[in-house]
């Protein structure tokens, strides 16, 4: 049988248009990453092309994108029951799978020994999947980052492998990436909606008695409700009620709630009860 050609040009150009998709705004461009899986199944000549998060710990998949998504396994009914017996994790434990280096199942098992597992007669033979070419992405202590690209037949070619061992550091690079602005968004978002039950609440702050604008200046310096009591000369029952009506007219579901908006407030939560109390 002839050699399988080298990584021509054409592949080159392939790639770095695809890595340059990969990198795409995702506000424009939402689906990128799932036409990038898509066109590197076409161009490595694949069924099945994925990216997928696993728990090195539980051997648990607990994230995967996959192109066509229809063979998305991750909410299959006793898939990761049988995942563990994927033959990457023991090359994983046994230093056989190197970070960037593409791995096929067919270099880690025999034919045989794949049959038998319940893995692939559970859902990799009924899918027709005979082989499946890996590269790990990223590692940790905790996870592990995976494209991987299924076929029906076994074996790949040192251009396929050269190819995805191409495109999977870029892969990496961009997955993370979308990682840190998914978190850094969250938490603007999660900013933003304190910020606003924070201007809630401080448009509350002129409904409030001035007993109740006493309790909580104390409850902001770090009183107990006891020490509150004291300090008022009132019962810790009345401090209890007086709060329970500061909760409702602020929108403070507890005093820890109450104590976070009063923390975040700052010296505008100060300025404003002082406006009031003037």
């Amino acid at each position: 049988m002839a050699a399988m050609p080298a990584v021509t040009s054409k592949d080159l150009r392939t790639v770095l248009d695809l890595v340059y998709a990969l990198n795409a705004d995702e506000r424009e461009h939402p689906d990128a990453a799932l036409h990038v899986l898509t066109e590197l199944g076409q161009l490595v000549g694949t069924d099945v092309c994925s990216y997928t998060r696993v728990d090195n710990r539980t051997t648990r998949l607990i994230a995967s994108e996959v192109a066509p998504r229809r063979e998305n396994l991750i909410e299959s009914p006793g898939f990761n029951a049988v995942f563990h017996q994927h033959p990457a994790h023991a090359a994983f434990r046994a230093g056989r799978l190197q970070l960037g280096k593409a791995t096929a199942i067919s270099d880690l098992t025999e034919p045989a020994q794949l049959r038998r597992l319940q893995l692939y007669v559970d859902f990799y033979a009924p899918r027709g999947t005979v082989d499946q070419l890996l590269c790990v992405a990223s590692l940790d202590r905790r996870h592990a980052n995976t494209l991987a690209f299924n076929r029906s037949r076994r074996g790949f070619g040192a251009r396929e492998r050269e190819i995805v061992e191409l495109v999977t550091p870029h892969w990496g690079q961009a997955m993370d990436r979308r990682a840190r602005t998914a978190a850094l968004t969250a938490s603007v978002r999660r900013l933003a909606r304190h910020a606003d039950r924070l201007d809630e609440a401080l448009t509350g702050l002129p409904t409030l008695t001035r007993c109740e604008r006493d309790v909580v200046e104390h409850v902001a310096n770090g009183l107990t409700d006891r020490e509150i009591a004291r300090s008022l000369t009132i019962s810790p029952r009345t401090v209890h009620k007086h709060l329970e009506n500061v909760y409702r007219k602020l929108g403070a579901g507890n005093r820890t709630s109450l104590v976070a908006m009063l923390h975040h407030g700052g010296g505008r939560t100060a300025r404003e009860l002082q406006a009031v109390r003037n």
